[in-house]
């Protein structure tokens, strides 16, 4: 079956068919990396951090795409969950590609490269997929990687502040 922009992939089918696949690369990798460099006593933290890293990476992916959805309107652009869904995970995808450098932890860093392309993926992958007009996309992904930024700092806040009560429990 052929598919064109117009069709929409379910939300289950782009989670779990694509985004839980792929984010399976720097679960992998963080767990190697810092199990073979941090052997022994980080153990349990590597384990523990590689499948946050899983989880946190799927839920990420979801957010951009609810952001995209729910920003749409605003920029004269008719979206649904499942077209916003698929874009946030085609941008994600160079990132989860390129982490599985996360092997040598001290060189994760090159992951900004994931990054930055990812951010070039969502920027062209708003007029093409989900018609935003030519003087709006600008806008419209500047506004997207801001609000992004925002509720990242809340979730990082709510998830150190775990950490932080977790350990103090210890």
């Amino acid at each position: 079956m052929r598919q064109n922009k117009d069709t929409n992939v379910p939300v289950m089918t782009t989670v779990v068919g694509y985004v839980a696949i792929l984010a399976v690369i720097p679960f992998i990798a963080t767990l190697i990396g810092d199990l073979w460099y941090y052997a022994g006593f980080f153990a349990g933290f590597a384990v523990a951090e590689a499948i946050g890293i899983y989880i946190l990476d799927i839920i990420a992916v979801f957010i951009i795409g609810f952001i995209i959805w729910k920003l749409g309107p605003s920029f004269s652009t008719t979206t649904t969950l499942e077209k916003s869904l698929l874009l946030s995970a085609f941008g994600y995808t160079p990132l989860f590609l390129i982490s599985i450098f996360y092997i040598i932890p001290f060189i994760g860093i090159i992951t900004i490269v994931g990054l930055l392309y990812g951010l070039y993926i969502l920027y062209i992958g708003l007029p093409i997929m989900l018609s935003t007009p030519k003087d709006k996309t600008l806008v419209y992904f500047i506004v997207i990687v801001v609000v992004a930024i925002i509720v990242y700092a809340i979730f990082a806040s709510i998830i150190g502040a775990i950490a932080v009560a977790f350990f103090i429990h210890m």
